[in-house]
């Protein structure tokens, strides 16, 4: 869609820093964080895309993908790693804001820069998810996946 108007396409592309390299964050980080932003904004296009393309690669099972969807930090399918990514996507969510607990959690974990870079992913992601909720975008064929049905 922003192919429409390549100066768009080249602003919106140009500034991600997801695939920074080297990186500052692993792949498993990268992704724990980003499905959480990706289903807490509600946005099967692009959350069933990273599952698609990244979940293996980063290690994450279906226990684990499920929770990125209906669990929280607290969800015992996650690694202990995996908790500070979740509550940072959780609290960016709910208050657009880092907690005092959390920011002093991130900084035992993460140096200043990761923190950085997975504070920009949380935001592009934010706005992947504005893009492909507001214009309505159905699942990619053969790639896209569906949120997972909510177990009773």
């Amino acid at each position: 869609m922003l192919a429409r108007d390549e100066r768009l396409l080249l602003r919106f592309t140009g500034s991600s820093v997801s695939y920074l390299e080297p990186s500052h964050v692993t792949v498993r980080q990268r992704e724990v964080l980003l499905l959480r932003v990706t289903a807490r904004c509600r946005c099967a296009y692009e959350w069933g895309m990273r599952v698609h393309y990244f979940a293996e690669q980063a290690g994450l099972n279906e226990t684990q993908i499920y929770a990125s969807v209906y669990g929280d930090a607290d969800d015992p399918g996650w690694l202990p790693d995996d908790k500070p990514l979740v509550r940072l996507a959780d609290e960016l969510h709910d208050t657009i804001s880092v907690s005092d607990a959390l920011w002093t959690d991130l900084c035992a974990a993460f140096s200043e820069e990761a923190i950085l870079q997975l504070l920009l992913m949380a935001g592009n992601y934010r706005t992947v998810a504005c893009l492909a909720n507001g214009l309505q975008l159905p699942l990619e064929p053969k790639v896209g996946r569906p949120f997972p049905a909510r177990k009773h």
